[in-house]
């Protein structure tokens, strides 16, 4: 490789990017929810789910909500398209199960089976709970440019 290539181009475990872009948003939104008080504001809801104030004024006129509280905040988050509200989306679609597949998982964080897979196989199971996704995240490398 030459030295373009070798300085951009690294290698990380899918552990490493969860922790420094998807964890921070899911707390940001966790503590958004528990130090405001509703009606929330407009903008403030915009920015911590990433979104523009426009998307969030078309999302409120489509499900016709006039205030933003609690429990149509996570209305707007299933109907959002940043990439944390349709995380949260897919995450959704599995809150009942208690442990996760290969499938799901790859399904929920956007991952390559194959490598979702590989990582199961080394931990030997073929399912986990909530608690292991760390180990799962840490046999995941992904190419980052």
């Amino acid at each position: 490789m030459d030295n373009y290539t070798t300085s951009c181009v690294k290698l990380l475990s899918f552990d490493e990017i969860y922790n420094t872009s998807i964890k921070p948003k899911l707390e940001a939104i966790d503590i958004f929810l528990k130090e405001n008080t509703a009606p929330f504001h407009v903008y403030e809801v915009a920015n911590v789910l990433e979104i523009e104030t426009h998307e969030l004024s078309t999302l409120m006129e489509t499900f016709d909500i006039t205030n933003l509280d609690a429990v149509n905040f996570f209305t707007i988050v299933l109907g959002a398209s940043s990439e944390i509200c349709k995380l949260i989306s897919r995450q959704w679609r599995f809150a009942k199960e208690n442990t996760y597949t290969p499938e799901m998982i790859a399904e929920i964080y956007k991952l390559n089976l194959h490598k979702v897979r590989i990582a199961f196989a080394d931990l030997g199971t073929d399912q986990i709970t909530t608690m292991e996704l760390t180990e799962i995240f840490k046999r995941i490398h992904l190419t980052v440019f």
